[in-house]
C-alpha cells in the first residue's frame, strides 16, 4: 500500500511542478504529538515515531530518523523502497543535493516548517542550483482520501487550584517583557504556550491536554486567541474575560494585529512556522526572532504546581506499584504479553483520582523489544511475556495536578548474566544525577557526563538524552531545560522538572532504563547551589543490582529512596501489594 502512496505522491509533485518534497512529522503548531489528520509521515511510509522526516526526489524516498528510532524504522519500513538515513541537517542536505539536479525545485509546506529548520538546507541547495519553494497546498492532502478531520474538542478552564496563578497576572507579567524589549505583540504560536498563558486545557491531541490554538499577546496585557468555534463555551468566555478576544479563523489573527497597530512582533523561531511569519511580513510588521518568554516561564513551576506534581506522583506511584506487584502472576498466563501489560497498567492508573490519559504511548518492551528505545507495542508486534528475561516499561499519566513519566526495568525470572552489570552501571549514573549538587548557572549538558561515566568506564553508552523537561498537566516533553550531550545553553533553575533516565540497550537481547522525575530546588546547605528532589515513587528492581559495583554512598541513596517509597505508598496500596512493596524496598547492605 505504501508504494501506491509513494507513486501517487510522485504524480502529485509532477502536477505541482516540483521534483522533490519534504514530509516532516509535525503539524503547523510544531507539536511533538500531532492529531491523526497530521500523521502524514506515518501515512506515507508506515513509520509512526514522534520524530522524523521523509524526503522525496525523482521517485526516490529517504526516511531520516534519530538514534532513538533506528530499529523501529527498520521494522516499519520493511522491504519498501525507502532508504533509511540519520536525522541530521547535513545528512538531509547531502541526500537532496545528490538526488536532485541543478534547475530542480524542492517543495515544502510552509505551515509545517520553521525558518530555522530550513536554514541548514538553503545554502547547500542554492550552491547546487536547486530552488526551495513553498507550496500553497500539501500534495499529500490531495491524495489522502480518507484523511481524518481536524479535531475541535472543547477548551476548558484550568482552575487556579492547579495553575497557581491567574491568567491576567501571567499576561501582565509577560507583557512587561514586551515593553522592555520594545515589542508590540508576542506571537503565541503553540497550543502549550496558549494553555499556560490563558489557563485552559483541552483534548485535541493524544496525550497532550491542550486545545489547538494560537494567538497574540499585546503590550497592555490584552490578547487575541484563535480557537475552533466548536471549542468555545460560555464558561470559557467567562473564564477568559473581556481582555481576550476570540477568533475562529487563523487569518483573523493577523487582521487583529493590524487593528492593534502592531509594528514589531516577538516570535519564537522554534515554534513559529514559515507561513505565520510571512503573514506578518506581508503586512510590513517587523519580526523579532528570539525564544518565547512563556516557554521559560512555564518551565519554572510555582509552589502550587510543584505541590500538585508531588500529589500526582504519589497517586501514580501507587498505581504503578499495583501493576508491578501483579506482574509476576500475570506472566504465568499464556495470553499475557507486552500489549496486555500496557492495558493492565492503564487500568491501575484509571483507578486513581484525576487520571485523564496516558502522558505518552507506553513503551512496553520484553527482551529484544526493550532494546528499541522508543518501541511502541502493537497487536502485531506484541510478544508473549514469560517468567524469565528482562522487561522494560516506560509510561506516564496525565492528572490535572501533574504529569508523570517513569521507567522501570524488571527481571521476570532468569536473565542473561551481563544484564546485572549493565543495570548496575545505569543505576550508578541515575544516582549520580539524583544526588548531584551544582552551582546556579549550570547548563544541562554540563552534568550529562555524570550519568554516563560508569557506562563509559566499561566502553558503553546510550543514544538518547539523559533528561527532558516535563510540563504541569501539559507535555511530558517540555523545553527549554534538558540534560544531554547536545548544547542547550539553558541554565537549570529552581522549579524546573526534569527526567533522570540513563539507559543501556543490547540489540536483540534487552533494554535497560531507570527513569525518575525530579525537580530543582535551592540547596539548603550551600548558598548559590542547586540540587534535585525526587518526585517519582516506585521501587527499583534489586534482583538486577550487583551491590559490589556500588559505593557505600550509592547504597545509602538507594536505601533512603526505597524507605521514602515504602513510607509514602504503603497506606495507599492493597494488602497484597503492600507485602510486595515491603519486600521490594528492603534495604541492601554494602558488600
Amino acid at each position: 500500500m505504501s508504494q501506491e502512496r509513494l507513486d501517487a505522491l510522485y504524480q502529485a509533485l509532477q502536477e505541482q511542478g516540483v521534483q522533490g518534497f519534504l514530509v516532516p512529522r509535525c503539524d503547523e503548531y510544531q507539536n511533538e504529538y500531532v492529531p491523526p489528520c497530521d500523521e502524514r509521515l506515518a501515512w506515507l511510509t508506515g513509520f509512526d515515531g514522534s520524530a522524523g522526516l521523509a524526503a522525496v526526489a525523482h521517485q526516490r524516498t529517504a526516511l531520516f530518523v534519530d538514534g532513538r528510532y533506528t530499529l523501529q524504522a527498520q521494522q516499519q519500513i520493511g522491504d519498501q523502497s525507502i532508504a533509511q538515513k540519520n536525522l541530521s541537517a547535513n545528512e538531509i542536505a547531502r541526500w537532496l543535493c545528490t538526488t536532485l539536479t541543478a534547475g530542480d525545485t524542492l517543495g515544502y509546506d510552509p505551515r509545517l516548517h520553521t525558518e530555522r529548520g530550513l536554514a541548514p538546507l538553503r545554502q547547500p541547495l542554492q550552491d547546487q542550483g536547486i530552488q526551495l519553494r513553498p507550496l500553497d497546498q500539501h500534495p499529500i492532502d490531495a491524495i489522502w482520501t480518507d484523511r481524518p478531520a481536524a479535531p475541535s474538542g472543547p477548551a476548558r478552564p484550568h482552575p487556579l487550584a492547579f495553575s497557581g496563578e491567574e491568567s491576567a497576572d501571567k499576561r501582565a507579567r509577560i507583557a512587561s517583557q514586551l515593553a522592555e524589549r520594545q515589542q508590540d505583540a508576542l506571537w503565541l504560536a503553540n497550543p502549550e504556550v496558549c494553555a499556560w498563558l490563558f489557563n485552559i486545557r483541552g483534548s485535541d491531541i493524544p496525550h497532550l491536554p491542550v486545545a489547538l490554538s494560537m494567538g497574540l499577546l499585546y503590550r497592555d496585557g490584552s490578547a487575541t486567541l484563535y480557537l475552533a468555534r466548536e471549542a468555545v463555551s460560555d464558561a470559557l468566555r467567562q473564564h477568559l474575560g473581556n481582555d481576550v478576544k476570540l477568533v475562529h479563523d487563523k487569518r483573523a489573527l493577523f487582521h487583529a494585529a493590524e487593528q492593534q497597530h502592531v509594528q514589531r512582533v516577538w516570535a519564537d523561531p522554534l515554534l513559529s512556522n514559515c507561513w505565520s511569519l510571512q503573514q506578518f511580513r506581508e503586512r510590513d510588521m517587523q519580526v523579532f526572532l528570539e525564544p518565547d518568554p512563556i516557554t521559560s516561564a512555564k518551565a519554572c513551576k510555582n509552589p502550587v504546581e510543584l505541590e500538585g506534581s508531588r500529589a500526582a506522583h504519589i497517586r501514580d506511584g501507587a498505581a504503578l506499584c499495583e501493576f508491578l506487584a501483579a506482574l509476576p502472576n500475570a506472566v504465568q498466563d499464556d495470553d499475557f504479553g507486552e500489549l496486555e501489560a500496557v492495558q493492565l497498567l492503564r487500568r491501575k492508573r484509571e483507578q486513581r483520582e484525576g487520571f485523564t490519559d496516558d502522558s505518552f504511548d507506553s513503551i512496553s518492551g520484553y527482551r529484544g523489544n526493550g532494546a528499541i528505545v522508543h518501541y511502541r507495542v502493537t497487536p502485531e508486534s506484541s510478544q508473549t511475556m514469560r517468567a524469565e528475561g528482562i522487561y522494560l516499561i516506560d509510561s506516564g499519566g496525565q492528572y490535572p495536578d501533574g504529569t508523570t513519566d517513569v521507567t522501570r526495568t524488571l527481571a521476570l525470572g532468569a536473565f542473561p548474566p551481563s544484564a546485572r552489570e549493565h543495570f548496575t552501571r545505569v543505576l550508578k549514573g541515575h544516582i549520580a544525577i539524583a544526588s548531584l549538587r551544582f552551582p546556579k548557572g549550570t547548563f544541562g549538558e554540563q552534568i550529562d557526563a555524570f550519568a554516563r561515566k560508569s557506562l563509559w568506564d566499561a566502553g558503553l553508552d546510550y543514544a538518547h538524552g539523559t533528561g527532558h523537561g516535563v510540563g504541569s498537566f501539559l507535555s511530558v516533553h517540555e523545553g527549554p531545560q534538558r540534560i544531554g550531550k547536545a548544547s542547550s545553553q539553558v541554565a537549570l533553575e529552581p522549579g524546573m522538572i526534569l527526567s533522570n533516565e540513563p539507559g543501556f540497550y543490547l540489540t536483540g537481547e534487552y533494554g535497560i532504563r531507570i527513569e525518575n522525575l525530579v525537580f530543582i530546588k535551592d540547596s539548603s546547605r550551600y548558598p548559590g547551589f542547586l540540587e534535585f528532589e525526587e518526585l517519582t515513587l516506585a521501587p527499583i528492581d534489586q534482583q538486577l543490582i550487583d551491590p559490589t559495583l556500588l559505593t557505600a554512598e550509592e547504597i545509602q541513596w538507594l536505601n533512603d529512596y526505597h524507605h521514602k517509597v515504602r513510607q509514602t505508598l504503603e497506606p495507599l496500596v492493597s494488602e497484597s501489594t503492600r507485602d510486595w512493596l515491603v519486600a521490594a524496598t528492603a534495604p541492601i547492605r554494602a558488600q
